[in-house]
């Protein structure tokens, strides 16, 4: 196995082009300076230096093991200093993963003027499905989830972040007849957008607001964006059921109607997940109090005209 002080020896008399100036430079003996090199050079079965007049030069072969030397050394060097300054300074990756909606409608935003607030640190948001998330989170892939509370894994610590709530939205100048008094029969009858054919939002908020769900719906468009639901009702194309989340950010929103605060619905409760040993880290420890402390936007009514 190569050793650490054996490519530090390397470099040194490569830069030096002498033993004795290597030594100085390491500050070790000229003796320990040869024996490591004569060491690396059995162990790699090749001849890395030789010598020219009174300097110490290096082979074609001592050369690129050199370069490739001089570059892990220099990143070694910056990992060190990265992890010896992350656990009082805001510096290095904090990686935090959720879902793809949540992530683009609230996460993302909200980090990016996280980021913008520290210059020195960088900001991964990783989106994507439970299943993935969950496995980057165990391998330290990921330093904090954000994620429903039964998709939550069993490993980690888990903070209260706040409760989703969802609405029924319609077309503002639909020429159907809606409004609150309108039964569940009434809500299956109307041409329906749902996130996917079997949308739980959708099914979640009938039995939440209701008290059971409709056994058939009359689904004019299927499509697994948010974004594209609010379109296709904007449009009026139909109805839906979406999270209030993504309702307060869209600039559609003048172009949609609704039936009142009574017609939100809970929709769960998302949570927090990091590693205990994690809160040692500044980086990740401030990043969880910024998203504890924003007014957050998942469980915050929407502006009825």
């Amino acid at each position: 196995m190569i050793e650490t002080s054996q490519l530090q020896t390397l470099v040194a008399i490569s830069n030096e082009n002498s033993y004795s100036l290597a030594a100085e430079k390491l500050g070790v003996t000229q003796s320990a300076i040869s024996q490591s090199i004569k060491s690396l050079e059995k162990k790699l079965s090749v001849k890395l230096v030789r010598k020219s007049g009174k300097k110490v030069l290096l082979t074609q072969e001592g050369e690129d093991l050199y370069q490739l030397s001089r570059k892990f050394l220099t990143e070694l060097d910056s990992t060190i200093q990265n992890i010896s300054t992350s656990k009082s300074e805001m510096k290095g990756i904090v990686r935090v993963g959720t879902l793809s909606g949540i992530g683009k409608s609230w996460l993302a935003p909200e980090l990016l003027d996280f980021s913008l607030k520290n210059k020195d640190l960088a900001t991964a948001v990783v989106l994507g499905f439970k299943d993935d998330l969950i496995r980057d989170f165990k391998n330290n892939q990921i330093d904090i989830l954000v994620l429903p509370e039964e998709a939550l894994p069993n490993i980690g610590e888990r903070l209260f972040l706040s409760e989703e709530k969802s609405t029924f939205i319609f077309p503002k100048n639909s020429n159907q007849n809606i409004s609150s008094d309108l039964s569940l029969d009434d809500i299956a009858a109307l041409p329906t957008i749902l996130f996917e054919q079997e949308d739980p939002l959708y099914y979640q908020w009938c039995r939440a607001h209701y008290g059971s769900a409709p056994k058939e719906v009359n689904v004019k468009y299927v499509v697994n964006s948010h974004g594209n639901m609010l379109q296709a009702v904007s449009k009026g194309l139909g109805v839906a059921v979406v999270p209030n989340h993504v309702l307060n950010r869209t600039h559609l929103i003048n172009d949609l109607g609704f039936l009142g605060e009574k017609f939100e619905v809970s929709n769960g409760n998302f949570y927090l997940v990091y590693h205990k040993e994690s809160l040692q880290l500044k980086r990740v420890e401030k990043t969880i109090e910024f998203l504890l402390a924003i007014d957050n936007p998942l469980n915050r009514s929407l502006k009825y005209n």
